[in-house]
């Protein structure tokens, strides 16, 4: 039997970079970040959520965020 998992909106700040070479006075920013999903687990330190579940409960291309790095968590409801 296949688990159900609450689908979820997250707002989140990630680590941006620039590639190559950059004077020392650049200006790099964090991106902020909204990610959809389900909800796979909820730990003390991380969030995961993966935007695909299989019929047979199979996860697709999860990702762990830190929990101090979310700003917000939007439970999502159907139609």
């Amino acid at each position: 039997m296949k688990k159900e998992y609450r689908r979820v909106e997250v707002t989140w700040v990630d680590s941006n970079c620039l590639h190559g070479w950059q004077e020392p006075e650049v200006k790099t920013e964090i991106a902020e970040v909204s990610s959809l999903g389900f909800l796979i687990s909820e730990e003390e330190s991380k969030l995961t959520l993966a935007p695909s579940v299989s019929e047979y409960g199979l996860i697709f291309n999860p990702i762990a965020i830190p929990k101090g790095c979310i700003k917000s968590v939007k439970e999502l409801r159907l139609r």
